[in-house]
């Protein structure tokens, strides 16, 4: 059997009773040092217990003193039919109208309220603006829905804490964004700037055509009062907007049934006249007028009717056309309460905590050098 030869320095680190090199540990030292962590707690527990406490109140007193109200938070689920469309005149009665106008069939242009496209202008400031320039009623009392975001949202509190001027302002009416005043401007772009971050519109399964809302905001009734209004102002944008074309061709058609009424009036009373008039006429040139006044008259009855009956046309296809939008979620009360965590309590137990640390570290490093010494 082959011997192991060892030199007298490798016998030496061997021994039992030489300690260990610095990168090796043994069970018997970890339980010394804990030992001796137990000794340290025991002497400076107290100075732990008064860091946390101290810092532990700062952080209360910073809560309490910039104190965050807790999110109102919401969503309406809706399902957005769009109606049969006939803005390019493809068939149907509206086809038959179109060509009676001169206006054929074309390429139908791309739709801003298809896809993604939806998405975005449900969120756009145009419809954002409108949603605040409706008159509402809040408990009880009618208020523009701007000026109840004014006062409810946090807006005043936060952002123009240090602005008299906005603090202070209120709409006085609703109104249109070319109406409006610069600080009106102003007062609008923040608010819309502020909501951007409060709403969203998102589509909840990509292979349905279910649509949602969600807000929340530091008021509850403001958040149940945005989202119904909001979804009411989408809603009435999107009819005007979808059936625009069809509305022009009901004007112009109604104005045509009106001129039509008008010279067919004209032309019977001048026929009654004249009959009134030549009653025992026997003159071949007489009875040629009023046969040219009597079929005028019945020319332009026929195309009045005929009118009334394209009038009635088209006022099926804007039903027709009309988006359909129904509900599915609404609004339901209690709304979600979100409260806001106390960061600054929890900062200062943190914080507590490593300046207790800190503290125990350099007393009991001072006592060390003392005890030396």
């Amino acid at each position: 059997m082959e011997q192991t030869n060892t030199t007298p320095a490798q016998q030496q680190d061997t021994y039992p009773g030489r300690p260990l090199p610095p990168d090796q540990f043994s069970p018997k030292s970890v339980l010394l040092q804990l030992f001796k962590l137990k000794d340290v707690a025991k002497r400076n527990w107290k100075v732990l217990i008064g860091s946390l406490i101290i810092c532990g109140l700062i952080g209360y007193a910073y809560d309490y003193f910039n104190e965050n109200k807790p999110l109102y938070t919401s969503s309406i689920l809706f399902n957005l039919g769009g109606g049969s469309s006939g803005g390019s005149f493809g068939g149907g009665d509206l086809g038959a109208l179109a060509s009676a106008f001169g206006m054929g069939g074309g390429a139908s242009d791309a739709n801003i309220f298809s896809g993604d496209n939806f998405l975005v202008y449900a969120q756009s400031r145009p419809v954002v603006e409108k949603t605040l320039m409706h008159l509402d009623t809040i408990y009880g009392k009618p208020v523009l829905l701007a000026n109840y975001y004014i006062e409810n949202s946090g807006i005043r509190d936060k952002q123009w804490e240090d602005s008299d001027t906005l603090r202070a302002f209120r709409f006085t009416q609703a109104k249109k964004p070319s109406e409006y005043t610069k600080l009106e401007q102003l007062v609008m772009s923040q608010i819309y700037a502020r909501i951007g971050t409060e709403i969203s519109v998102s589509q909840p399964e990509r292979k349905s055509s279910f649509m949602q809302i969600y807000c929340g905001m530091e008021d509850e009734q403001l958040t149940a009062h945005f989202l119904t209004t909001h979804l009411k102002t989408i809603e009435e944008d999107y009819r005007q907007k979808e059936t625009k074309k069809t509305r022009e061709m009901y004007d112009l058609t109604k104005k045509r049934a009106d001129s039509l009424l008008s010279v067919m009036t004209g032309t019977e009373n001048k026929l009654a006249r004249y009959m009134d008039q030549n009653q025992q006429m026997v003159v071949a040139q007489g009875r040629i007028t009023e046969t040219k006044l009597t079929r005028n008259s019945t020319f332009l009855s026929t195309l009045y009717y005929q009118t009334l009956q394209q009038l009635d046309a088209i006022r099926l296809s804007l039903i027709r056309e009309a988006p359909l939008f129904t509900v599915i979620e609404p609004v339901a009360f209690p709304l979600t309460r979100t409260g806001v965590t106390p960061l600054g309590l929890r900062l200062g137990i943190a914080l507590g905590v490593v300046l207790g640390i800190i503290i125990i570290f350099l007393r009991e490093t001072y006592r060390s050098i003392m005890r030396e010494e």
